[in-house]
């Protein structure tokens, strides 16, 4: 072979080589250039701190040890009264999104249009934005998160201490109060974890079951007569451990004795945790707490403002389970006796 050719075939492979070379590492500075928050990718999984701050005050600031995220949760006069669980999964989807956000589009950086993008600074009264502040491994990164615009719903951000603001490629869902990406539901336990339950104020009574794959059924009064339907006592199981939360309060936030009663019910569980739930109202809020808990844990410590509409479930008399005994009645089949026809006529 002609040795210009060959030579000539080197230098096209390191040539194509290098041109590639350059694209790549054009394109990975620029990537780089538009990240929201660079490094944020490499360093995700060590993010250990995040912490959400708007206008109002911290909306969040959870700490993570081990594999559990807890926040640290504030009175009104701003002292600390304990740590409760942070839903992780909306947190891993935050730190995902910032991870990978770039900002595509320059907005204004003028700080008196800020408002219009919702990204004034958090110390502004009026101000929309959320600080959003991450840290682990010696790391940290800051992004004010403003409004989501009108096409796209892609949310708008600007770095603090920076006067140019962006659009960028995506939405970031950030909690719209500080006890909504806390751990729900209030108890930690499935509806086939609670082995008893019962109503130990005013209209008594109590059901159990014998194991996670069996029905409740009722004890004492009332467990000889027809159920209204089938499941009407594993619904309340079923609404005792869905139950959610609204709010979560210390305990010396509300003096529980100005509250009307609604119910007090002692509960069971096939893992030996027993404790009483107590639900109280006012005219407009219904509260819930835990009391006498053994053993004691995180979710038996709090008061919780609750939906009434949840509240008035769990408010059952035993003549919410029974059927009515006309219904039973009716239902029961019409008896049948023998007709003598005597003689026929003639």
């Amino acid at each position: 072979m002609n040795r210009s050719l060959i030579v000539l075939g080197v230098l096209t492979v390191l040539a194509c080589g290098a041109g590639y070379w350059l694209l790549h590492h054009k394109l990975s500075s620029q990537d780089a250039a538009n990240a929201a928050l660079p490094s944020l990718t490499e360093n995700a999984a060590s993010v250990d701190r995040i912490t959400l701050t708007n206008a109002t005050g911290v909306l969040l600031n959870a700490r993570r040890e081990g594999d559990r995220w807890q926040t640290e949760v504030y009175a009104d006069n701003g002292v600390q009264v304990g740590m409760f669980p942070v839903d992780r999964e909306k947190l891993a989807t935050l730190v995902n999104a910032l991870s990978q956000a770039e900002l595509i589009e320059p907005k204004t950086s003028k700080a008196s249009n800020y408002h219009h993008l919702g990204l004034q600074d958090i110390s502004a009264d009026d101000s929309l934005a959320t600080l959003v502040a991450l840290g682990g491994n010696g790391k940290s990164w800051q992004v004010l998160v403003g409004n989501q615009s009108s096409v796209g719903n892609k949310s708008y951000m600007r770095i603090p201490k920076q006067s140019q603001a962006w659009l960028s490629d995506r939405a970031i869902s950030l909690p719209m109060t500080n006890s909504e990406w806390l751990q729900q539901p209030i108890l930690p336990f499935d509806e086939t974890d609670l082995s008893s339950i019962s109503r130990v104020d005013g209209d008594t009574w109590q059901i159990v079951r014998a194991g996670s794959d069996d029905s409740f059924v009722l004890t004492g009064r009332g467990q000889n007569q027809a159920l209204k339907y089938a499941g009407v006592l594993d619904a309340v199981a079923l609404n005792l451990a869905g139950l959610h939360f609204e709010q979560l309060l210390p305990q010396t936030t509300l003096q529980w004795e100005t509250l009307t009663p609604m119910l007090t019910l002692d509960v069971n569980t096939a893992y030996g945790h027993a404790f009483q739930v107590e639900v109280a109202q006012t005219q407009e809020n219904a509260y819930l707490r835990i009391a006498n808990a053994t053993p004691t844990d995180y979710w038996a410590d709090w008061i919780y403002q609750i939906p009434k509409f949840n509240a008035e479930q769990l408010n059952k008399s035993l003549d919410d389970f029974l059927l009515e005994q006309a219904q039973e009645e009716a239902q029961e089949p019409i008896r049948s006796y023998p007709i003598d026809e005597g003689e026929s006529p003639k």
